[in-house]
C-alpha cells in the first residue's frame, strides 16, 4: 500500500497554545506506534477508533449541515413526498409549513408504527404507500443535502474521491490522518502498532474523501476499507476485495447508513454518482431517518451493528468528535457503551471527547452511557473546542517533536 505524505507549513510568528489533552493524546499515539526493532511484539496491535457525528463533517466543511439544517424540507420537495393535507390528516403532522427536524421525527415514527402494526393501520394506509412515502422522503433529504453542500465529486476511473483546491482546514485534517496512517506495520507475520478505524453516524462521504487523499494516488480506500457489509457492486463493478487481510485493513462503519448505500436484490451496492430525484425515489439510499422511536430492524443495520460492537470492544482509544449523544439515539448509546460496559472493561482505555461544549456537559452526557466511577475506567479526556483546534495542535506538537529529534 502506497501512502502519501501531506506537508503543512506553520507561520513562524504564530504562537500556539497547546492544551494538555492534546499533549496526552500525542503521548499515547507515540507510545503505541510501531517500533522497528529486534523484539517481537514490542508494540502489540491497538485500535484507535473515531466515533464521529455532524461536528466532524462541519470541521471538514462548514457548509455541511446539522440535523436541524438537513431535515428542513419545504415547497416542492414536500409536495413530492405526498399531498400535505392527507399526510397532516392521517398522521397528525402539520406539513403545510413544510418539514423541520421535529416534524420529520413525528412523520417517520407514524410510518414506523403503521408498518409494524398492520392490524391497526389507518384506512387509507398500506404497505405500498408507506414504502413510497419513505422513498420520497429519503429523496427529499438527499436533495436537501445537495442543495446545501453539493456532492463531493467521485472519480469513477480512479475509483476514489479527488480533492481539488482543499481549504486549510481540509489540508490539516488530511495531514492529521496521514500521520495516524503510519502508526502500524503489517510487513511481518504479526501486525503491530496503532491502527485507525471509524464509526460514523453521518450519511456523507467525508471519511472516504479523507482516506482517499491519505493513501497513494494509485490506490483506493475500497481496497483497504471494510464497511461491515461486503457490497455486491461498487460503482457497477465487482469489489476489488471480497475478503480483507487483517494486516492492512481498517474499518469504516456507517451506523446510520449512507447516501451511497443502495439495495440490490438481497445485497447492497455502493453508488457514489449523482442520481436524479426519480432514480433516488425508485431506489432510496439505506439511511436511518430520525424518529421518536428508531427502528433498526433493517438487514443493513442488523449486519453492521455486531461489527461496530466488536470493534468498540477491541478499541483501546476512542475519540468522539462532534456527537452530542442525543436522547433519541438510545440504541446508539447502547452500542457505544460496549467500549467499556463495566469499569473493569475500561481500566486501560482512554476516551477523548472533542466538542466545543464544556467539560461538565460532556461528563453529564457520558454518565448516561458509561459507569464512569468519578471519571475513571475508562479515562475520559474532554477537549472543549473544535476538532479543527484539536488537529492543529496535534500537528504542531508532532512537528516540534520531529524537529527536536533532528536537532
Amino acid at each position: 500500500m502506497t501512502k502519501s505524505k501531506a506537508k503543512l507549513k506553520f507561520k513562524k510568528s504564530a504562537k500556539m497554545e497547546i492544551k494538555p489533552e492534546v499533549e496526552l493524546f500525542v503521548k499515547i499515539v507515540n507510545r503505541l506506534t510501531y517500533k522497528n526493532g529486534p523484539n517481537a511484539l514490542s508494540t502489540p496491535l491497538c485500535n484507535l477508533t473515531f466515533w464521529v457525528g455532524a461536528g466532524f463533517s462541519k470541521a471538514w466543511n462548514s457548509r455541511y449541515p446539522t440535523s436541524a439544517e438537513l431535515f428542513r424540507i419545504r415547497g416542492r420537495q414536500v409536495d413530492k413526498i405526498a399531498e400535505p393535507g392527507a399526510l397532516s390528516r392521517t398522521f397528525g403532522v402539520d406539513m403545510f409549513e413544510g418539514l423541520n427536524f421535529d416534524r420529520v421525527r413525528a412523520l417517520v415514527y407514524q410510518l414506523d408504527m403503521q408498518a409494524r402494526y398492520p392490524d391497526v393501520r389507518s384506512r387509507y394506509v398500506d404497505e405500498q404507500n408507506i414504502k413510497a412515502i419513505r422513498s420520497a422522503l429519503a429523496s427529499a433529504v438527499v436533495a436537501r443535502f445537495v442543495e446545501i453542500t453539493g456532492m463531493q465529486p467521485f472519480d469513477r476511473e480512479a475509483a476514489k474521491f479527488i480533492l481539488r483546491d482543499p481549504t486549510r482546514e481540509q489540508r490539516e485534517i488530511i495531514a492529521f490522518f496521514n500521520d495516524l496512517e503510519h502508526r502500524d506495520n503489517g510487513s511481518q507475520a504479526i501486525v503491530e502498532g496503532l491502527r485507525t478505524h471509524f464509526i460514523s453516524t453521518n450519511y456523507d462521504n467525508v471519511i472516504e474523501t479523507i482516506l482517499d487523499n491519505v493513501i497513494g494516488e494509485d490506490d483506493s480506500t475500497f481496497i483497504y476499507g471494510y464497511r461491515g457489509v461486503t457490497p455486491i457492486e461498487i460503482e457497477g463493478t465487482r469489489p476489488a476485495k471480497l475478503m480483507h487481510d487483517h494486516w492492512l485493513v481498517r474499518q469504516l462503519i456507517k451506523i446510520n447508513g449512507g447516501f451511497e448505500i443502495l439495495r440490490k436484490k438481497d445485497g447492497f451496492v455502493f453508488n457514489y454518482e449523482n442520481r436524479t430525484p426519480s432514480e433516488i425515489a425508485s431506489n432510496p439510499p439505506v439511511v436511518m431517518l430520525p424518529s421518536r422511536e428508531q427502528d433498526y430492524t433493517d438487514s443493513y443495520f442488523q449486519a453492521v451493528f455486531p461489527k461496530a460492537v466488536r470493534l468498540l470492544r477491541e478499541t483501546s482509544i476512542l475519540v468522539i468528535v462532534g456527537y452530542s449523544l442525543p436522547d433519541d439515539d438510545a440504541l446508539m448509546r447502547f452500542i457505544l457503551r460496549q467500549f467499556a460496559e463495566e469499569p473493569e472493561d475500561g481500566r486501560k482505555k482512554f476516551l477523548f471527547y472533542v466538542d466545543p461544549s464544556g467539560a461538565e456537559e460532556k461528563f453529564a452526557r457520558l454518565e448516561t452511557v458509561f459507569p464512569l466511577r468519578e471519571g475513571k475506567y475508562p479515562t475520559v479526556v474532554p477537549f472543549n473546542s473544535t476538532f479543527n483546534d484539536f488537529v492543529r495542535q496535534y500537528l504542531h506538537v508532532q512537528k516540534k517533536m520531529t524537529e527536536s529529534r533532528g536537532a
